[in-house]
């Protein structure tokens, strides 16, 4: 399955390099083609093939590559189906609110089935809680290994996966009160009492983590190339956060232009509000991890190391009760 991931993602990036230069037929046949090799990721293939044939104006043509897909067992959730601007064009097709119907009724089947987390313990007593969220599309062991420096320097690392789903293998954190959910689960059976916890994330993990610090136990968050929305966190948040003594700090590549502009505008708004959150901008870095990030990673963690905090009231760390 290792394998299988990493030969779809190779494809995945060829096939948006096409979409973004708007070879869209020559993207749409570069997703068939791998159809057959990827039959796990059918569903998303069968996405990226529609959304590209009706970029290309061949609409009945996109439907039909779903329908097909959804009648092998591929399903997706309705808000990819009616939210993705590339696919407006089949909203008005005869058959395609039927496959919204059938593939969503699957989608809702398959929501909330917990993951176990990953967990790496360090060699000795633990001096914190490194909670790591990944990004869209990844799972637990792509951030246990993003993260795994944190254990050589003593904290006892948990990944959590996210239990939403848009196609059976397409994973990220869109409801946040779901996604504190799925992390109270995955630390229900750690032992963290005492321990200081540190929110950490990548991309959608990130505003995840963002998110769950702000209203839950974490002494601080930590962020790579946090998929933040202006606007999205109010008073009603942040103040609580503050007067708790929350701090925060984001990387944040230069060359990110998926999120950086956003990301800034939120960083800005979260320090308006006076939440203490570092940023650091890292030159010459795309949507990605630093390639120094390992090595970054024990000092900005050591001003929370074995800090002391209060006893988790009853009830599993993290709980939104």
């Amino acid at each position: 399955m290792t394998d299988d991931r990493t030969r779809y993602r190779a494809v995945e990036e060829q096939v948006f390099a096409h979409h973004r230069a708007g070879r869209y037929a020559e993207g749409a046949a570069l997703a068939r083609a791998a159809v057959p090799g990827l039959p796990g990721w059918r569903a998303d293939l069968a996405h990226a093939v529609a959304c590209l044939l009706a970029l290309a104006g061949r609409p009945a043509e996109a439907l039909a590559e779903l329908i097909e897909a959804l009648d092998a067992g591929a399903w997706w959730d309705r808000r990819l189906l009616v939210t993705d601007d590339d696919l407006a064009g089949l909203r008005t097709l005869d058959g395609f609110d039927r496959l919204v119907e059938v593939a969503h009724g699957r989608a809702s089947a398959a929501a909330g089935k917990p993951v176990p987390p990953v967990v790496r313990r360090p060699a000795g007593t633990p001096v914190g809680v490194l909670v790591a969220l990944h990004g869209a599309g990844e799972e637990a062991p792509d951030a246990a290994r993003c993260w795994a420096a944190a254990v050589d320097a003593g904290w006892l690392l948990v990944a959590v996966t996210s239990t939403q789903r848009s196609t059976p293998t397409y994973r990220s954190w869109p409801d946040h009160r779901i996604g504190v959910r799925d992390i109270a689960s995955a630390l229900a059976a750690v032992d963290a009492s005492g321990l200081p916890l540190v929110a950490a994330g990548f991309s959608a993990g990130g505003r995840q983590a963002v998110h769950w610090a702000l209203t839950g136990p974490a002494v601080a968050f930590l962020v790579v190339g946090p998929a933040l929305r202006p606007g999205q966190f109010g008073a009603d948040l942040t103040g609580p956060a503050v007067r708790r003594g929350l701090t925060g700090r984001v990387l944040l590549g230069d060359a990110d232009d998926e999120v950086r502009d956003d990301a800034l505008t939120s960083v800005a708004e979260l320090r308006a509000a006076g939440l203490d959150c570092a940023l650091d901008r890292v030159p010459g870095v795309g949507h990605t991890f630093p390639v120094d990030f390992a090595d970054r990673l024990p000092a900005l963690l050591a001003p929370y190391a074995g800090r002391r905090v209060a006893r988790q009231p009853a009830g599993p760390i993290g709980s939104p009760e």
